[in-house]
């Protein structure tokens, strides 16, 4: 537990330096007379760096201890979906979308543990292969809401969230569908890898469960 708290706290520190210092740097280009080159990066990595701040200042606040390996994929969600993939382009990477995916199905894993210790009494008592499949099922469901909010999105604002169009036609057939179950296969494929890394932790200790858990500080 020690170990996973301690690479945690090694990546704090380096997701919030390096936006710190992205930010510093692109302020600086503001001022020399780049407003509008840069000014949206600015915003960008600023919003980046609060979602990775504000829950733990929250901790702090309200004195309760985050998830170790939950607040681990959240702060890995934002570094590459916000600064990497909003500020520096990173999403023009072919499938840098489906390597999202691919993390945020271990987000949700996690999440879906969290969500267990929230309403079970004694999860622990529970088998690891149990545990596994739940955690896939609840991030796999989490994808399909993610993309009923896209498909509802494109519906009424025609943003092709879902990628359903190119050249301002709409897609026929197969093609409308391939970024829709590549994202929810990546969901799956995401939790499932580490479902795989979840089972075998649980067998060795079930008591690392527990590092999924809001607690008291």
């Amino acid at each position: 537990m020690q170990k996973d708290r301690t690479f945690v706290r090694i990546t704090f520190y380096f997701v919030v330096a390096s936006m710190a210092i992205s930010l510093c740097s692109t302020a600086w280009k503001i001022l020399i007379g780049h407003q509008g080159k840069y000014s949206l990066v600015a915003a960008e990595v600023a919003a980046g760096l609060l979602l990775v701040l504000i829950p733990a200042f929250l901790s702090r606040i309200f004195r309760f201890q985050l998830p170790t390996f939950l607040y681990f994929f959240f702060m890995a969600f934002i570094y590459c979906a916000i600064y990497l993939g909003d500020a520096y382009r990173f999403y023009y990477i072919p499938y840098w979308d489906k390597f999202l995916h691919l993390i945020s199905g271990a987000l949700l894993l996690g999440l879906g543990f969290a969500v267990l210790g929230l309403l079970q009494k004694q999860p622990g008592r529970l088998s690891p292969a149990f545990l596994c499949l739940y955690g896939i099922a609840f991030a796999v469901f989490c994808g399909v809401l993610w993309e009923f909010y896209e498909f509802s999105v494109d519906s009424f604002f025609a943003l092709d969230l879902q990628r359903y169009a190119a050249k301002g036609r709409d897609l026929p057939g197969r093609a409308a569908l391939m970024d829709t179950m590549g994202d929810l296969f990546a969901d799956a494929a995401g939790s499932a890898l580490f479902s795989l890394y979840a089972y075998w932790r649980l067998k060795k200790d079930p008591a690392w469960l527990t590092s999924f858990f809001f607690k008291k500080s």
